[in-house]
């Protein structure tokens, strides 16, 4: 899979307060696995003298196959201590359920080597487990203890292991475990708070943005920028976005300016700022693409040994008209991520078909 540059333009989702209403915390009675199908493996009763990871996945939710493996994992690892269920939920239909889980299963295999099951077409686990803890998003994983108890709410990737050693071992404290949880919950109703007002400052620009308004956009990012210091980079960003769907007026002295700001100093900010430029032909002003190519200089200099950096200064060139320059570029991109593990070989297969493209 080709290596993602792309801005990173911070998310503005509103995110619902997780301890508003919240009915299910860490020490309370764990829900009953309500389920509707077993799609793998075997019925799995909590308690009793069981230690049990609920998982909650989708088969449309990228983190969710992330994590995947990494539950496998833990489930070989505390094989005969620990049961794993994995409940499919909000899939996109009910039909789904009888489908596209089934299909997915199927196709991991033994990547996915625990119990499955899927929710659909009730919603008792998302509304007694997810929703009542306060968990609006997917992979969230939960442990209930040999007493059928709530030990643990967390994302599968972050923690499960360690808190797993804890509870096999009776060394969790579950009354810490649950003040501890009560304090991050008020730290990110206060985070919900501050984005939902992130939000209304925003939303002029990013309506403007839907309809295609690029200039409208790009006038209601300096009102901002001008208003809100802290939300001044994030504004730039967006305004910088308009102006390149736009090709407005102005283009190559913002890309200038933008890159010399607080972004100037990162050189993988830079990275993604000029591929988001060059990465398509835009027919963007000459001017702009030289200015891309003079950002990628001091992207350069900052990071001068990497190769997907020098990849994308070297397209920077090319669109610049600087062919000779950006041949030589891509040459060095290439050899430079030969035995770089993160680029696979589609990627690498782009890189060398540039070296064509530039005249090689």
């Amino acid at each position: 899979m080709k290596l993602k540059r792309f801005l990173a333009i911070s998310s503005l989702l509103v995110l619902a307060s997780i301890s508003l209403g919240q009915t299910l915390n860490i020490g309370d009675k764990a829900p009953n696995l309500n389920v509707s199908t077993w799609v793998k493996g075997k019925s799995q009763t909590l308690g009793n003298g069981n230690i049990t990871v609920v998982e909650f996945w989708a088969t449309w939710c990228g983190p969710c196959k992330v994590s995947i493996p990494h539950l496998t994992e833990l489930a070989h690892k505390y094989k005969g201590k620990v049961n794993f269920v994995g409940v499919s939920v909000w899939e996109r239909s009910p039909e789904d359920y009888k489908t596209k889980v089934p299909a997915f299963v199927k196709e991991y295999g033994t990547k996915m080597d625990y119990n499955v099951a899927t929710e659909g077409p009730g919603t008792y686990m998302a509304n007694n487990w997810m929703k009542a803890s306060g968990s609006s998003g997917i992979p969230t994983a939960f442990i209930v203890d040999k007493q059928g108890k709530v030990a643990w709410i967390g994302h599968p990737m972050s923690g499960l292991g360690e808190a797993l050693d804890q509870v096999i071992s009776g060394k969790l404290d579950l009354a810490k475990a649950r003040k501890a949880r009560a304090s991050e919950n008020s730290q990110q109703d206060a985070q919900a708070k501050l984005q939902a007002e992130m939000g209304k400052k925003m939303a002029p620009i990013m309506k403007a943005m839907q309809a295609k308004k690029f200039q409208v956009a790009s006038d209601e990012a300096d009102k901002v920028i001008k208003s809100d210091p802290k939300l001044a980079p994030m504004a730039q960003q967006y305004k910088l976005v308009a102006m390149i769907q736009g090709n407005l007026k102005g283009l190559d002295s913002y890309i200038s300016a933008v890159g010399n700001g607080s972004f100037g100093k990162n050189a993988n900010a830079l990275n993604q700022i000029i591929w988001m430029i060059v990465e398509k032909d835009l027919k963007l002003a000459p001017s702009a693409y030289k200015s891309a190519a003079k950002l990628g200089e001091k992207m350069m200099s900052l990071a001068p040994k990497d190769g997907m950096n020098m990849d994308t200064y070297a397209l920077a060139l090319w669109r610049a008209g600087d062919k000779a320059k950006a041949l030589a570029m891509q040459k060095q991109a290439v050899a430079l991520v030969k035995n770089d593990k993160r680029v696979d070989a589609k990627t690498m297969g782009e890189m060398k078909a540039r070296i064509k493209q530039f005249g090689g």
